[in-house]
């Protein structure tokens, strides 16, 4: 079996990758003897089971990503030798690997995606080492030797590792290819453009056509160095545009061509909720849950509510922080889609009456997505909500945060410090998460393998490579108290707690960072300084708070303004008039102005400009395109420490801590506003 390579017009690999020896020729009774023929697999519903087993030879495949197909093949199935040799194709040896190689399924899969650049190492090296200097030649090796240990890409290796962002390293390999770079989103196709391209040669060729000039047919490509594809679509255009786009990206764009996901998202600009007629039969059940799980993929959407009233169902999703329509289904529906669904997550289908909780891995044409499900009794049936966990928020460092230059040194610095504890406040939905997981694996960036990063969370969000994860899990005693004191025990250096819920985990924490320990964790307030009162009710001692506590991080998302149609206007003059009843609105003014961003006049908005989108296709009518943070960043020093020493309120602190320079969320949300990141009606709304 030969993976990977592309196919030439007779049908054989014009780069063969990895070949693999396979003998599947095995269907026995149970009392035969199976001693040689490698690991018995038994599945539900059948009365026989299989065995297979293979044995694999790598040759000539690049970046060291072989390890994943023949280390799993030859650990998995070691016992057979011999078999028969034959050619297929990447995508038949993926159904292959999902038919009949289930145990090595999500590995086989996961190493198709990883060949997301089509770059070699010597060609990374030389542009990220010599030509650039970004790295150097070391931090380089380094993370090569991690991607053949680890089995990751190369790309994600040199992110996590070398601390390259991505869309950097993407822009930077398409310019030495000599091709346009496309951040691709998958409300940039172009709905003519991608009926010019039919839809398994795009699939087949991870290609996808998203807009036209003129007589140009703009493709965004996988691999645009392939010459063949664009010959091969002279007939659509007489010329064909190459971009690089990442895999992700294509695959998202790729589920445009589902008839269903691609009406609903017509319809979104109107702001019309697309109704489906759904029966209760068994295949429409599954292929209502495709849909609602695609448009989820395509419009990035961060949940998914699926609610029941007396004459309809509702599908809502939670695009860039707010909830919006998108499906009507009829009542008769939700019994067979919420069994569906609590089947995929290893829920109890005949308890309607108590809320459960599962999770699943949906793979979505080559796009797998992660989905923590939720189940509650309403009055007119069960209500379903999926959290959508993208593993591309792995990639994020701190410099993608958007946090301010001054913060963002004041956080490196106290990361670099051995011990303490470091706390990111908001509400639930703010990305507090993001921001913990950021500040992980810029740890393991800079501490390489000379520490032990341990977390205790709820649950497992997103995997980390080198990071011992434990999932919170009460029915067996393992809540997040009892996680820290077992996580205490396993000689920890830098500890992640999910979230600080209750007095014990408070303590716990507490101490763990006084006895020389970095804990990073979460609490739920309205601000970075309300985090030490939050504290003191939970009866942390303020000796022990004033002594461990070094930085507590707020922050908030708001939605960014769409480029595309972005415009100049003025100050709207009633949303004005409600900052200006804050309290803290002339100290806000002060600190702006003592930043430059506001002018030193009477009127400090006079001259001021700001921003707002007109709505367009690409934004589906809203003006907003995506999310930003807004932080305040409290820094512990020892003023702070000696009004925590006096337990004064957190009022108090608050002030001391602006009048020595702490941007508040309003600050910072004022400051990108002027930017023309955001709007201020988003800052009041996120802000109050």
């Amino acid at each position: 079996m030969v993976l990977g390579g592309s196919l030439d017009r007779g049908g054989a690999p014009t780069t063969p990758l990895v070949t693999v020896q396979v003998d599947q020729a095995v269907r026995r009774g149970p009392d035969a003897n199976a001693n040689n023929r490698g690991p018995r697999f038994s599945t539900e519903k059948r009365s026989t089971r299989r065995w297979f087993a293979a044995c694999a030879r790598v040759r000539d495949f690049p970046d060291g990503a072989s390890a994943t197909a023949g280390s799993v093949a030859r650990r998995r199935f070691p016992s057979l030798a011999g078999g028969v040799w034959r050619r297929v194709s990447r995508r038949e040896f993926t159904r292959y690997a999902e038919r009949d190689l289930w145990p090595m399924r999500r590995r086989a899969v996961a190493m198709l995606g990883s060949m997301a650049l089509r770059a070699t190492v010597e060609e990374l090296r030389d542009l990220l080492v010599k030509r650039l200097a970004v790295i150097d030649a070391e931090t380089f090796e380094r993370a090569a030797s991690v991607a053949v240990r680890l089995r990751l890409p190369l790309e994600q290796a040199l992110v996590e590792r070398g601390r390259i962002p991505l869309r950097f390293l993407l822009a930077q390999v398409a310019e030495s290819w000599g091709v346009p770079y496309v951040d691709l989103k998958p409300s940039d196709v172009d709905p003519a453009a991608l009926r010019a391209v039919p839809e398994e040669y795009a699939r087949r060729h991870g290609i996808i056509a998203f807009g036209r000039r003129g007589n140009r047919l703009q493709v965004a490509m996988v691999d645009p160095r392939d010459r063949t594809r664009a010959d091969d679509l002279r007939g659509a255009a007489p010329i064909v545009e190459r971009w690089l786009a990442d895999e992700n990206a294509v695959q998202r764009a790729l589920l445009l061509y589902r008839n269903d996901v691609r009406q609903i998202m017509e319809r979104t600009a109107t702001g019309e909720a697309h109704g489906l007629e759904v029966a209760d039969a068994g295949p429409a059940t599954i292929e209502l849950l495709d849909c609602v799980l695609a448009v989820a993929a395509v419009t990035r959407a961060s949940d998914v509510h699926i609610e029941p009233f007396e004459h309809e169902v509702i599908v809502r999703y939670r695009i860039d922080g707010v909830l919006a329509d998108r499906l009507l289904l009829a009542p008769v529906a939700l019994i067979p889609l919420v069994a569906r669904i609590k089947v995929l997550s290893g829920m109890r289908i005949d308890d309607r009456r108590s809320p459960q909780d599962g999770r699943f891995t949906a793979d979505l044409g080559g796009l797998a997505l992660d989905f923590r499900v939720s189940s509650l009794p309403t009055h007119w049936g069960e209500k379903i909500v999926l959290r959508v966990l993208t593993r591309e928020a792995g990639f994020l460092d701190l410099d993608d945060l958007g946090l301010r230059a001054a913060d963002h040194e004041t956080l490196k610095t106290t990361l670099a410090r051995p011990f303490g504890l470091v706390l990111v406040t908001g509400p639930t939905g703010s990305g507090k998460s993001t921001s913990l997981y950021a500040m992980l694996s810029h740890l393991r960036a800079e501490r390489q393998a000379i520490v032990n990063i341990s977390t205790i969370e709820d649950p497992v969000e997103f995997p980390m490579p080198r990071v011992n994860q434990v999932s919170v899990n009460p029915a067996f005693g393992v809540d997040f108290a009892a996680g820290l004191r077992a996580l205490l025990r396993q000689d920890p250096d830098i500890i992640m707690v999910g979230e600080i819920r209750d007095q014990e985990t408070a303590g716990i924490a507490v101490r763990s960072a006084l006895v020389g320990r970095l804990v990073l964790s979460t609490l739920h307030t309205n601000d970075a300084v309300s985090a030490v009162a939050r504290l003191f009710d939970m009866g942390v001692e303020a000796f022990l708070l004033a002594s461990t506590l070094t930085l507590v991080i707020g922050q908030r998302l708001v939605r960014r303004t769409c480029e595309a149609c972005r415009e100049s206007v003025d100050v709207d003059a009633r949303i004005l008039a409600v900052l200006r009843g804050r309290p803290d609105f002339d100290s806000t003014v002060a600190g702006l102005r003592a930043e430059g961003v506001l002018g030193g006049g009477s009127d400090p908005f006079a001259d001021v400009r700001l921003f707002r989108g007109r709505g367009c296709e690409q934004c589906a009518g809203t003006g907003h395109r995506g999310r930003v943070g807004i932080y305040e960043s409290f820094t512990v020093d020892d003023e702070a420490r000696a009004l925590m020493m006096e337990r004064r309120p957190a009022a108090e602190i608050r002030r001391a801590a602006m009048a020595r320079g702490m941007r508040t969320m309003l600050q910072d949300g004022f400051a990108k506003a002027l930017l023309g990141e955001t709007t201020v009606e988003e800052i009041y709304r996120v802000t109050g």
